[in-house]
């Protein structure tokens, strides 16, 4: 699917080429940032890995193991159990409550022990046990297992807080696996006001199971010349369309660009190429006034002959 430019964005092209040139070549770089600061927290709670993906059978058992890390300064207790795992609207937010019928993992975990004491420095691995069950249907099931401190009650003046960390578990059930879906738009504005410049990709699932999409985009000046490139990948779950935006975080103010981008989607890919104009609302404005004025000069010089 090639997404073709509209025929007033090539007209615009050619009127406003000689002025993007001339701002191109003065506009070379974009500011520089800051280096950011962070500071490490008293109590720090980590889970490693933050996604296991698991391929089992209806009726086994599987076991296995998470780590929970304390890189902090302080010990803690923390409790660690299982929630449903979906995601909701195309933005993906994440549900940890939401019960749908693919997000029944966390009722086939056991945990052989579900309360832990954490010094400082020191990681543990928590064992764990799933029991599928025997009429567990094929395809993806969803869950999340999480790792929460707990308030030490026996010190009066403890502030009663908790933190949570978490794992994603994404099984897939052997059996009539069905792993399709498409991208149903690739979308850029031709103007854009402000950088960074945007692109927005919505793809649907159509399985039963979740997929990666890997998105390839690169944006190019107008001299042909590669300013970014990147290549992600991202999980689409069963039965939800996800809209994936893919941003050139440091995109100057202004320019002309082409972005090529290549979707791949259960080895299907799809091929789409747009122009962008980054370009401040005041600019565009003075470029009217500025061809407005131009037109009402050239009127008046030609009535005047």
């Amino acid at each position: 699917m090639n997404i073709a430019s509209p025929v007033f964005e090539k007209r615009s092209i050619s009127l406003l080429l000689p002025l993007l040139l001339v701002c191109s070549l003065l506009l070379g770089s974009s500011p520089a940032h800051a280096a950011e600061t962070t500071t490490t927290p008293e109590e720090s709670l980590a889970m490693t890995p933050a996604i296991q993906r698991l391929e089992i059978k209806a009726g086994e058992t599987v076991d296995r193991t998470m780590t929970v890390i304390n890189d902090g300064k302080v010990a803690y207790k923390f409790i660690v159990y299982a929630r449903p795992y979906s995601v909701k609207n195309e933005q993906y937010d994440p549900q940890f409550e939401t019960t749908l019928e693919n997000t029944d993992v966390y009722q086939w975990v056991q945990f052989e022990k579900v309360s832990y004491t954490l010094q400082p420095g020191e990681r543990i691995d928590v064992p764990y046990h799933m029991k599928v069950p025997a009429n567990a249907a094929p395809g993806g099931h969803y869950g999340v297992i999480f790792a929460e401190t707990q308030p030490d009650a026996s010190t009066a003046t403890s502030v009663l807080r908790k933190k949570r960390v978490g794992g994603l578990l994404l099984a897939n059930v052997d059996g009539k696996v069905v792993r399709s879906g498409a991208l149903l738009s690739a979308n850029a504005p031709f103007w854009q006001s402000a950088p960074p410049l945007t692109i927005n990709d919505r793809v649907k699932n159509t399985g039963n199971t979740d997929f990666q999409a890997s998105v390839s985009t690169s944006v190019e000046d107008m001299f042909g010349s590669v300013k970014h490139s990147e290549t992600k990948n991202y999980t689409v779950y069963p039965g939800t369309i996800r809209k994936i935006p893919v941003t050139w975080d440091n995109s100057p103010w202004f320019g002309l660009f082409k972005y090529k981008q290549s979707v791949s989607i259960v080895g299907n890919v799809t091929n789409t190429s747009h122009y962008v104009l980054l370009a401040p609302k005041w600019l565009v404005l003075l470029l009217i006034i500025a061809v407005v004025v131009g037109a009402g000069y050239g009127l008046l010089r030609y009535k005047r002959r």
